[in-house]
């Protein structure tokens, strides 16, 4: 029951692989999502099926909990852990329904086991295998989402560049883009815009030149995921297509100061992965609250030479 966003999505990708292993190919195993983000899940080869929750009224998500009790599951697995997901794992009618120790919303009354350590300074990725063990199955180490990678071969001179981010404070200002992108052609690469519509393809617009390939606003999720499956490095904030590039083993550049990337960042995957962030003794990482920038300015103070080191390293081997 992952229901939504980009992100944490993308962070259950590694717990259904590691589901589908130790429970072996007979499980009749069911990921209820979103229509938004269905995409991300359609087609994954450790999947018997994808129920997609196509509306966000309350009649629909009743509606939906009786296609979820027709399949007449025995356990539910709520790694999401708000209202909504609780309410639909209540409703799946499965006897056994395993949640997280930190929720919210009151989704504890909906559980028969709030067990799965969440509490701790650990990464979400690594939190969510923790149904792994509620199971009593082992954990695997998250490997590349080869179906959303696609078969196009990786272009050396791409650099992937994912300009916004969900809140300002997570987004690097654009001046530093332009001066990035610069540098970047300077240097015979070819900067890839990525990023949503509105004001993300507003944005890429406006920072376009003859030498990118301007793909914001212009991709869905399974495009976007062949797009960074096919850079040679991926620069973003910490944000959903940040963590989809991980996903599909590119080696990715996060610019983080205003969450944990301890919890958050981008060091999951199996490729290699740096994190840029200026302002880790004036907001200590382990004190960050998601929402809640103690610094307004922490990203702007990552410089274009910061980025443009971290690019050369990574595109140099790691």
């Amino acid at each position: 029951m992952k229901l939504s966003s980009l992100g944490d999505v993308v962070h259950t990708l590694p717990l259904m692989e590691a589901l589908r292993a130790g429970l072996g190919p007979e499980a009749h195993l069911v990921w209820a999502v979103r229509k938004a983000f269905a995409p991300l899940v359609l087609g994954n080869p450790h999947l018997s099926k994808v129920m997609v929750l196509e509306e966000k009224s309350l009649s629909a998500t009743f509606a939906f909990g009786r296609q979820l009790r027709a399949e007449r599951f025995d356990t539910a697995l709520d790694p999401q852990g708000l209202l909504v997901s609780g309410l639909l794992t209540f409703l799946s009618g499965a006897s056994r329904r395993i949640g997280l120790d930190k929720n919210r919303e009151g989704n504890t009354l909906f559980l028969t086991e709030a067990s799965v350590a969440s509490k701790h300074r650990a990464h979400q990725v690594e939190k969510l295998m923790g149904f792994c063990d509620a199971l009593e199955i082992p954990r695997l180490a998250p490997r590349v989402q080869s179906y959303l990678a696609g078969d196009a071969p990786r272009e050396k001179a791409w650099v992937g560049c994912i300009i916004g981010a969900s809140t300002p404070d997570k987004t690097w200002p654009l001046a530093h883009w332009k001066a990035l992108l610069g540098e970047l052609e300077a240097r015979e690469l070819t900067p890839v815009l990525l990023g949503g519509p509105g004001a993300e393809a507003e944005a890429a617009a406006q920072l376009a030149t003859p030498g990118c390939v301007n793909l914001a606003g212009k991709t869905k999720l399974p495009e976007l995921a062949q797009a960074l499956a096919r850079c040679s490095v991926v620069i973003g904030a910490d944000t959903g297509p940040l963590h989809l590039a991980v996903a599909v083993g590119t080696p990715v550049i996060g610019l983080y100061g205003v969450t944990d990337p301890a919890k958050t960042g981008p060091a999951w995957g199996p490729a290699p992965a740096l994190v840029l962030d200026a302002v880790e003794k004036e907001a200590p990482p382990e004190s960050r609250r998601p929402r809640h920038g103690t610094i307004p300015d922490a990203l702007a103070r990552i410089s274009v030479e910061m980025v443009l080191d971290a690019v050369e390293t990574l595109r140099k081997g790691g």
